[in-house]
């Protein structure tokens, strides 16, 4: 193949490595992204969309930080895709209602309200009554709620579309079919990425290739360590519109969308790549589901789905560039890949143009795994 040869090769076509190459060709760069099967078709659209830090973190943490800096990104990224494609994304703030159906859940709930709070992130205590005003079908089981009117979710399939539009206009290469094997360099630099499809020469190579991202051998005398979480969900569709905010409880969520369809997820296995829909899987969010809104039950069934997410083996994504000059990471984002995906893009393209590390991204770099 001609022109094997960038500035810039992003290993990995999802929501961060499109993401970054949107960013980093604005800077005039050329970039190319290769991707071993089809572009965004793995962890970005198998999830429900969520953009929920204060949901999703148990206390407040360099990762926390990094999540609500993202999420406040997420009205402007959107709308730049919005202008420069002209495809409608479904985004909406439309704030979160994170349920209790026991004490213990209760006491939890009491626990996130408080640091969260301590810490000035907005968020709101409900009794059983009041939860029962902002959601009609909640189960008389709910005991209390709290409320998050800054969360919201996007469309993930349709980020996806405009996001590799937008880097189509931009001269972005995307490369399917091409399964990165290694990375080639000489002496302390890089020189490239080797593929199946051959060599692809860069001064600097990004590693984003989500739960497949330790597949790739490197110089480096150790290896990230990313593992899959395989993650199913479900869709109904109510016979009328049914749910106004993101639902969320310690045993899972519930998301609309503005079709009138609602995404029920999620569990979380660890069962290698493996990324079949089993009756397990289905049973587990079907039985919390109707715990919190006993009425699904008479529901249409509309699909369901899995994919793998990719976690690094201390809970934290791995963001910045390692010993070997040139090579950088951008992976293991876990649950958050796409509420990450605005403050990652933002922060690496700082550091790869400027190089000079973020304060935000200190706490995340791959040389963390750097044996003693």
């Amino acid at each position: 193949m001609a022109n094997q040869s960038s500035d810039i090769v992003i290993v990995g076509g999802g929501v961060i490595g499109l993401s970054l190459a949107y960013r980093l060709a604005l800077e005039k760069a050329s970039v190319t992204v290769l991707e071993k099967g089809q572009i965004g078709q793995e962890a970005s659209i198998a999830g429900a969309g969520i953009l929920a830090p204060q949901a999703e973190m148990d206390q407040m943490s360099p990762l926390t930080e990094l999540c609500v800096a993202s999420r406040s990104l997420y009205a402007g990224f959107v709308q730049e895709f919005v202008s420069r494609t002209g495809l409608d994304i479904e985004f909406s703030k439309s704030g979160l209602l994170y349920v209790a159906l026991s004490e213990t859940e209760q006491i939890e709930l009491g626990k996130r309200y408080q640091w969260q709070r301590k810490f000035g992130l907005l968020v709101h205590q409900l009794t059983r009554q009041e939860a029962l005003q902002v959601e009609s079908g909640l189960s008389p089981e709910v005991r209390a709620a709290l409320f998050f009117p800054e969360e919201a979710y996007v469309d993930n399939v349709r980020l996806l579309e405009a996001l590799k539009i937008a880097c189509g206009l931009l001269q972005v290469r995307l490369v399917t079919g091409c399964q990165a094997t290694s990375i080639k360099s000489e002496g302390p630099r890089i020189k490239g990425v080797n593929t199946n499809l051959g060599l692809w020469a860069a001064e600097k190579v990004i590693i984003a290739a989500g739960c497949w991202s330790s597949m790739i051998d490197s110089p480096l005398p150790y290896k990230v360590p990313i593992k899959p979480a395989r993650g199913q969900l479900i869709a109904v569709k109510p016979p009328a519109l049914f749910l106004k905010h993101i639902v969320y409880s310690a045993n899972g969520y519930l998301v609309p969308r503005r079709d009138g369809r609602v995404f029920l997820g999620s569990t979380v296995e660890w069962v290698g790549y493996d990324k079949n829909v089993t009756l397990e899987g289905l049973h587990h969010i079907i039985f919390w589901t109707l715990a919190i809104f006993p009425e699904m039950k008479s529901f249409a069934f509309s699909s369901c789905w899995a994919g793998l997410r990719p976690y690094c083996e201390d809970g934290v994504p791995v963001l910045g560039s390692a010993e070997i000059e040139g090579l950088y990471f951008a992976t293991g984002h876990f649950r958050n890949g796409l509420l990450l995906a605005p403050i990652t893009a933002k922060l690496m393209t700082d550091l790869i143009i400027t190089e000079k590390l973020p304060k935000l991204l200190e706490s995340f770099s791959p040389t963390r795994f750097k044996p003693n």
